[in-house]
């Protein structure tokens, strides 16, 4: 029983066993792949997480600086309405304090 292989039957038989090793080694890559991909998810979820609490925090100190350059603006607003005011309690402190030097 002779049996001849063609150069196109040869090329054929070394593409079905190129093809069948290019597929394991594919599975292998992909196996190997799938932790690598489960630890990037868990790393993104986690940015995520901290993203969302920095984002707050920012919300957060931006509210607190509005409410006091409010608070100054009115500080200084009333502070220039009460010069006067201010001026007295002002001599009123530094003449206690010349008094005292006085005593002591």
């Amino acid at each position: 029983m002779n049996t001849t292989i063609t150069i196109g039957d040869a090329i054929l038989i070394l593409i079905g066993i190129c093809s069948i090793i290019i597929l394991i080694y594919i599975i292998r890559v992909l196996r190997n792949t799938l932790p690598v991909l489960k630890t990037l998810q868990a790393i993104l979820e986690d940015t995520q997480t901290v993203t969302k609490i920095v984002s707050d925090a920012a919300v957060n100190v931006e509210d607190t600086i509005a409410s006091l350059s409010e608070s100054s603006s009115e500080m200084a607003d009333f502070i220039h309405d009460n010069k006067n005011s201010f001026k007295a309690i002002v001599s009123l402190l530094n003449a206690v304090i010349a008094i005292k030097k006085l005593l002591c």
